[in-house]
């Protein structure tokens, strides 16, 4: 018989017999049961086995990022100013220059007990720091926190309880993880716990899934990890008509509106900080990635630095004590970082840290933004239109920020002409700018910001020259404001300038500190001039601070240079800080009331002595073609400078004329018999245009029809060049 059909006996009692009964049953289906059972178990075996694996995977994955992260923060400079803060808490664990009481809801002053903390940490985990493993900071940094997770404060404003608190929360947590009891640590995992991915969006999205993966590494929770290191990395591209990283590396927040040094400084920081973090995990960045990273420093940031300060034009709307410089440097810390992440253009990384000498000439389209950089001089000169928003004001920020973005232009040299000028301002003199001039307190932009109503704002570059030009119509205000740069200086015309009944117009040139007399042109000798208040001069030509300025057109010249009080409550409402009295220097040309059909024209040497202003004056070496409502034009040698405000003609030379068929930005320059042309279409709304050359000779004039296609999608508003064959001699 077959071994496995043998019948076996198996006994049982049976509770009626009393006694046992025996039956016989087959072993076969016994013997499958058993194997079915063991190969079940088996497979539970394999799943958990796999499933171990997976988990360790995971947990593996999670000590990369905490420890990334940890090396990261370990390996920033410990903030000195915070030191003498280290060992002075009240037993309670609060300090005593903190109001524990403020809610403000912008740049909460309260978050600074936070801030210590964090650097508390560092110094203590940090190896050849003189506080590491300090038994009496260690004990200071578990009170300041044990406080703050006690009495657990919540700010009103949304951007602290989601994305402030629980970022410096989380990072004293990951620090000083084996020091925090358990029920302090659950206090603030109460904290870490009300992040939420929302509705966020652009960098407010980074900060919340920086958050949520902070929290992640706490719990060792791999759940929602995935997804927050997506989120993160997906800002990292491109914006499609989206907040976030624009086409042409400029910077967008709170919609079309340029936020080159708020949120896209913070987007910079968190970016690197977050290729650091990823590093050699499976949520790393590509390398193209990188690559977009590296020409963010490269064609954006970078050219909005200067001699120790962040460009006014482009801060957005954080216009606080030391702010500028504060932001120049956090550009240089990123640099320095994304050295160890890129290391192949190191080179790049460590120029920006150093001199930053970068030269030329850019304009953003997407932000409406013109930046020149010489080995002397920034000027910037930002606008707005129907497309790009203006200024923001909020949480007690930026109050009078109404005209930040009606072309303004600053030129700095040293750096120093602006630094913490703000509380010392007239804002209704922001240079570049023609606004209304009276005492009503300016109105509160909000959140909204604003756009101008017209579509006529655009720019383009050629060679080291460029021309930004806007159509401007805001609040009863009309006027055709051009800037024209080159290599030495800018030449500024405005055109068509109308106001409604009673308004006082004025057009700034200058608004700076002062730090040497102003020079007056009487004859060919050079006077300081001490004036008072707005005074009207009878002057053309004026040197100040190493700076030439000469104006062409405008009938009422007016300066001063008055020793003026700060007041940091018309710019912040929360800021109450003393400033000693300090001289500022103002320039315009004053429109006067019921304006109609005023012009105005002036240029300004960024570098010139004293001595050449006179000489300059008499020899300009700029000539302004046209100042209508219809054209205005600068010729500086063989490069001409038009912008084309409606179809007509001009003559730039003698023998040539030439001719635009719709309104344009162009700039062409005659090199022996050939014409080269770059031209744009400021609107962006137009597909085609035509440009007519007329060529005059000895044979009699020639004409040559140049077609325009505009080019569309992310590239519209941008230049098309050609060029024509010419010859004046026939």
């Amino acid at each position: 018989m077959n071994r496995f059909l043998a019948p076996t006996l198996l006994c049982s009692l049976s509770p009626t017999a009393g006694g046992s009964l025996c039956k016989l049953y087959p072993v076969e289906p016994y013997h499958n049961a058993i194997k079915k059972l063991r190969m079940k178990n088996t497979y539970i075996l394999i799943i958990l086995f796999f499933f171990s694996i997976s988990i360790k995977a995971q947990e593996s994955q999670i000590s990369i990022l905490k420890d990334n992260w940890k090396n990261y923060l370990l390996a920033e400079e410990v903030n000195q100013d915070m030191i003498p803060y280290f060992y002075n808490l009240k037993p309670d664990g609060t300090w005593s220059d903190l109001d524990y009481t403020n809610r403000q809801r912008g740049n909460w002053p309260l978050r600074t007990h936070l801030l210590r903390t964090v650097e508390m940490a560092k110094a203590y985990l940090k190896k050849g720091n003189q506080n590491y493993k300090n038994e009496k900071l260690k004990v200071h940094i578990l009170l300041a926190y044990n406080w703050w997770v006690d009495h657990d404060i919540v700010n009103l404003n949304w951007w602290y309880p989601q994305i402030g608190v629980p970022q410096n929360i989380g990072i004293i947590m990951l620090l000083m993880q084996d020091d925090i009891d358990e029920v302090q640590w659950q206090k603030g995992m109460t904290i870490m716990n009300r992040v939420v991915f929302g509705d966020k969006t652009g960098q407010n999205l980074v900060w919340v899934s920086s958050n949520i993966i902070l929290r992640s590494i706490l719990k060792t929770d791999t759940t929602l990890v995935a997804e927050a290191t997506e989120k993160i990395r997906n800002e990292m591209q491109m914006a499609n008509s989206a907040e976030g990283l624009q086409p042409d590396y400029s910077f967008h927040q709170h919609g079309r509106q340029l936020q080159f040094g708020n949120y896209g400084l913070h987007f910079l920081e968190d970016q690197v900080k977050w290729m650091f973090i990823l590093k050699d995990s499976k949520y790393d960045y590509t390398p193209e990635q990188i690559d977009l990273m590296r020409n963010y420093f490269a064609q954006g940031q970078r050219w909005v630095i200067w001699n120790g300060v962040y460009d006014i034009n482009s801060s957005g709307r954080q216009l606080f004590p030391d702010e500028q410089h504060k932001k120049y440097m956090r550009v240089h810390k990123a640099a320095s970082e994304m050295k160890k992440i890129d290391p192949n253009h190191a080179d790049l990384y460590q120029s920006i840290c150093e001199e930053n000498d970068l030269v030329g000439v850019k304009y953003f389209p997407f932000s409406e933004l013109t930046v020149q950089r010489t080995k002397h001089q920034l000027t910037t000169i930002r606008m707005c239109s129907s497309r790009i928003k203006g200024s923001e004001s909020g949480n007690g920020e930026n109050l009078s920020s109404y005209y930040l973005a009606d072309g303004a232009m600053y030129t700095m040299k040293t750096g120093k002409e602006y630094l913490n000028i703000f509380p010392y301002w007239d804002w209704r003199k922001i240079p570049g700018t023609t606004a209304v001039q009276d005492t009503v307190k300016l109105p509160e932009l909000g959140w909204d910001s604003y756009n101008i109503t017209s579509d006529f704002v655009g720019g383009l570059t050629y060679e080291d020259c460029a021309i930004t030009s806007m159509q401007y119509i805001r609040d009863g205000v009309h006027a055709n404001k051009s800037y024209f740069l080159f290599p030495d200086f800018t030449v500024c015309l405005g055109s068509a300038i109308h106001g409604q009944n009673n308004q006082h117009l004025q057009t700034t040139i200058a608004q700076c500190f002062s730090t040497t007399p102003i020079y007056l042109k009487n004859g060919n000798i050079l006077q300081p001039e001490n004036s008072g208040t707005n005074q009207s001069v009878n002057a053309r030509s004026f040197w100040h601070q190493g700076s030439g300025y000469i104006i062409n057109q405008g009938l009422d010249i007016v300066l001063s240079s008055e020793k003026k009080t700060a007041n940091w409550t018309k710019v912040i409402s929360w800021v109450d800080k003393e400033e000693d009295a300090k001289d500022v220097f103002t320039l315009g040309i004053d429109h006067g009331t019921n304006v109609k059909n005023e012009t105005y024209a002036y240029a300004v040497f960024p570098n010139m002595n004293k001595t050449d202003l006179a000489k300059t004056e008499k020899h300009l070496p700029y000539q302004i073609l046209s100042n209508t409502e219809a054209i205005q034009a600068v010729q500086l040698d063989a490069c001409t400078s038009i912008v084309f405000h409606r179809s007509d003609t001009l003559k730039i030379h003698d023998t040539i004329e030439l001719s635009c068929s719709v309104p344009a930005i162009l700039m062409c320059k005659v090199n022996q018999d050939q014409l080269s042309i770059s031209v744009c279409d400021p609107t962006q709304k137009l597909k085609s245009g035509q440009i007519i050359i007329t060529s005059k000779g000895k044979s009699g004039k020639t004409t040559f029809i140049k077609n325009i296609t505009f080019p569309v999608g992310i590239d519209k508003g941008t230049a098309v060049n050609m060029t024509q064959n010419i010859n004046t001699n026939n």
